[in-house]
This record gives structure tokens, C-alpha cells and sequence, in this order.
């Protein structure tokens, strides 16, 4: 987003310590200027990327559920072990599309330390200290961004046990677990997840953390806040390429191909022949990278130049 001009809200004004140019505070006005002004741009395309990507989250779960209806449906009955796997796609992509907009709620909000120390290096003043209606702002952004991934947690759960009902229906026949090379990245990235939400809620909640920075009792916060943003980021990029290998995985399973008579050397002639089904799936996987290139690049922190 751009840089704030002398209009600048006071929770803008923050304190933080993260992020890049907080050093370049204290330059004289002119330099801090110049360094700043190679800014604009990028906060501006970070703020477009960032909506876009929340947009697709609604998307992403509409396709998902066409899908699933397109495969035969949902259910929870023994016996229809089909049905009950296909609670798996439609409540991960839903768990991802609200992590999405649980990593750029304090992006899209202006309240994030990255936005709080461009708005430091592009004054020569003084930074002004957040006001309470300012630090109440970003604390109902802290709610929002942990019931966000509380839920999403949770979503994912319930997925995962949806692939174990299905492959253990002695109605439907027996399937192996965890034989993909999917199912393994996919128990890896959830273990992940966990361990930033357990962590998450400890740090931030006074339990494992210490707000003095030179505290040898326990990590100060802003040491866990960093590893905070450096793992979130990396998870959610390793959840849209396993949404992808899922939907990879189940394409092979659904056959996407088409019968051929000669060599297929213009295929997108064809494309009226690939399977419904897939073609839906392929929006999908398209939606999820875009989702995941978008916010990637909304959460970037750019140094000032």
C-alpha cells in the first residue's frame, strides 16, 4: 500500500520493531524520501494482489463444490466410502480459502509491522506512539486472524478424517492410507500447521514469550513474531502445492484423457473432449496457484531502496 502522507492515522505510527526500514528512520528528510519513494508501486500492487486473492477465496470453494457434486456428491454413510472421500477436496480447499484471508487480514487492514515501519522511514518525524483506538484496532486484527486459522484448523481435521473413514469402510472394501506421495506431503504440511498454531497461541499469549527484547527467561516477542511470519508464509505455500498434488492425484483416479486416432499436435483443438469434471478441476488447481502466487506476493516485505 502506499505511503502515508502527513494525514497519516495514528495507528499507523506504531512502535513495531519487525520489518524492513525501521532503521531508515532516522535519516535526514531529504534521503529518507528518496529511499521511500521506490515504495508506491509495490505497496500498491501488494494492496491489489492482496484483494484479488481474498476474491478467489470464495471462488476456489465454489469450484470445489461443483466438483464434488459433479464426483457424485458428499455423505457421511458407511458403505458410500466414494461420497465420504469427497468431503476431503471440498473441506480442505474451504480450510485453505480462509487461512488465505486470515494471513492478509492485518495486510488488507493497514496494520501489519511492515505497513507500521514504512510509515516510520517515510518521516523525518518523530514516530508517534499507536493510540488505544489504534492498538485496539490491531488487537480485534489478532482475534480475526486467530479464529480465522482456528477454524481452518479445524476444517482440516475433519477432512483428514474423512479420508480415513472412506479408505477403512469394510462396506465398500478396504484402501491402503498414506501410500501417495500427496498423503505424505499432506500429513507433513497439516503437522506443520499445527505446530505454528499451538505456537502461535502460546507466544501470543504471554506463555512463551517475554516483551522485554533482552529477556533470557524465555524468546522475546519480536524474535517469535518474525518466525511467526516467516513460517505462516511458507505454510501457506506448501498447502496450495499439496491442494494441488491432491487434485493431481484424483484427476489420475477420474481419467482426464481422451481416445486419440493420430498424433495429438493441436490439442487445445480438443479440449471440448477432456471430461467435465477435469475441466472443473483444472480451473480449481489454476484458482489455488493464483491464490497462492497472490498472497505470496501481498505478504512480501520489501526493503526500502
Amino acid at each position: 500500500m502506499p505511503p502515508e502522507s502527513d494525514s497519516t492515522p495514528g495507528w499507523l505510527q506504531s512502535s513495531g520493531e519487525t520489518g524492513y526500514g525501521t532503521d531508515n528512520a532516522n535519516f535526514e528528510e531529504g534521503e529518507s524520501s528518496s529511499s521511500s519513494s521506490s515504495l508506491p508501486f509495490l505497496q500498491q500492487a501488494q494492496s491489489v494482489s492482496s484483494i484479488l486473492s481474498i476474491f478467489l477465496s470464495p471462488l476456489a470453494v465454489i469450484l470445489v463444490s461443483v466438483w464434488a457434486s459433479n464426483l457424485g456428491g458428499v455423505s457421511w454413510t458407511q458403505g458410500e466410502s466414494g461420497r465420504v472421500f469427497n468431503w476431503h477436496p471440498v473441506l480442505m480447499v474451504t480450510a485453505y480459502a480462509i487461512m488465505n484471508i486470515g494471513a492478509l487480514v492485518f495486510r488488507v487492514s493497514g496494520t501489519s509491522s511492515y505497513q507500521t515501519s514504512i510509515a516510520r522511514s517515510s518521516s523525518s518525524a518523530t514516530a508517534v506512539l499507536p493510540s488505544e483506538d489504534a492498538e485496539k484496532k490491531r488487537g480485534f486484527m489478532k482475534i480475526i486472524h486467530g479464529s480465522i486459522w482456528s477454524s481452518s484448523f479445524i476444517f482440516g481435521t475433519v477432512a483428514m478424517v474423512a479420508v480415513f473413514k472412506s479408505h477403512n469402510d469394510p462396506i465398500s472394501g478396504y484402501i491402503a492410507n498414506l501410500y501417495s506421495f500427496h498423503s505424505w506431503v499432506g500429513i507433513l504440511v497439516l503437522s506443520l500447521y499445527t505446530l505454528q498454531f499451538v505456537v502461535g497461541i502460546l507466544a501470543f499469549g504471554g506463555l512463551l514469550s517475554s516483551g522485554e527484547r533482552n529477556s533470557r527467561s524465555c524468546i522475546s516477542k519480536p524474535v517469535l513474531m518474525e518466525l511467526h511470519k516467516y513460517a505462516g508464509t511458507y505454510i501457506h505455500i506448501l498447502v496450495s502445492v499439496t491442494i494441488m498434488l491432491g487434485i493431481q492425484e484424483k484427476e489420475g483416479f477420474v481419467g482426464c484423457g481422451y481416445k486419440v486416432e493420430s498424433a495429438d499436435l493441436m490439442p487445445f483443438l480438443n479440449y471440448g473432449l477432456i471430461p467435465y469434471a477435469c475441466k472443473i478441476s483444472h480451473d480449481l488447481g489454476l484458482v489455488i496457484l493464483a491464490m497462492g502466487l497472490f498472497t505470496s506476493f501481498g505478504l512480501a516485505r520489501f526493503p526500502v531502496l
